[in-house]
């Protein structure tokens, strides 16, 4: 077993003679963002609800920092929002999320201002000591996006958490995505906003039929990668490919380096080669395009 972060190892689950889950491996490391894609019915869900150990696998194994997922140390350091939120109805925001922090070990002396910071940090404050009854859809999904933040979590698992937010708060879930990142805890997101994973995801698991059917880096932690467009007939394609380590496709070159100084010294070489450069932007996987061809 790894010794830091999330790993499982030939998760499978059927229901009434169903396979949903048919031998999935996975790994997720402290401080990386991981999404999971695919069509309904993929298996997203259930593999989610598997790692958290609320379904009971029928093969495989999996680790929390090298300990089991139903090991307390582990269930009291994890975060998980829901796809479906459902929580109690007359008790106020306040005492909901001040409850759960209690829950989750967040001690006593710090409990209060920790749940003041974290409702005002999802603009809950002002609806704090209103009936839950009372919020709208979008203020469950903030409340519950606070208790599972609340105690600081080393494994986050987020399925559909902007579901029913306005677009300040799909915004909101993707600054406190990068927050939990830079923190170091794991992150595992599940959406069908293909965007907002392409912005936030380090990289992408694609699932269907049970199974990873591909899997896609989006950023690398070690390295810088960019797009280059160069205009149309001003570049030799084989010179590009020797000066670059990579050939142009469609006027189009990927470069990589270990820092901005070696992508600016790559630019500075294609443009002594006579080609024009047109743009340098980050590269970005088109997950739509990824998604269009696995479905």
């Amino acid at each position: 077993m790894v010794d830091r972060g999330v790993r499982a190892r030939g998760v499978r689950k059927a229901f009434d003679g169903r396979t949903v889950l048919a031998g999935i491996d996975l790994d997720i490391l402290p401080g990386e963002v991981v999404g999971l894609i695919g069509p309904n019915g993929a298996g997203k869900t259930t593999l989610m609800s598997c790692l958290l150990g609320f379904l009971h696998l029928d093969h495989g194994e999996i680790a929390f920092d090298g300990r089991r997922s139903d090991d307390l140390r582990v269930r009291a350091r994890t975060g998980f929002v829901p796809e479906r939120v459902s929580l109690g109805r007359r008790i106020t925001g306040w005492q909901f999320v001040r409850y759960m922090a209690r829950l989750a070990g967040v001690p006593r002396a710090t409990v209060d201002r920790r749940v003041e910071a974290m409702l005002e940090r999802l603009e809950l404050a002002e609806a704090a000591d209103r009936p839950m009854a009372q919020y709208s859809r979008g203020m469950l999904q903030r409340a519950a996006i606070c208790q599972a933040l609340i105690h600081e979590p080393d494994y986050l698992f987020l399925d559909e958490p902007a579901s029913g937010l306005d677009p300040n708060g799909v915004l909101l879930v993707r600054d406190l995505i990068a927050e939990q990142k830079r923190r170091g805890a794991m992150v595992l997101l599940n959406s069908h906003h293909l965007s907002e994973v392409e912005k936030v995801c380090d990289r992408v698991l694609f699932l269907r039929g049970g199974g990873v059917a591909r899997a896609e880096t989006l950023r690398h932690a070690d390295r810088i990668v960019m797009v280059v467009r160069l205009l149309p007939g001003s570049f030799d394609p084989e010179t590009v490919r020797r000066m670059v380590g990579s050939a142009p496709e469609n006027d189009v070159v990927v470069i990589a380096g270990r820092d901005e100084a070696e992508i600016a010294a790559a630019v500075r070489r294609l443009v002594g080669s006579g080609a024009d450069v047109v743009e340098v932007r980050p590269y970005v996987a088109d997950l739509e395009s990824i998604f269009r061809g696995q479905a």
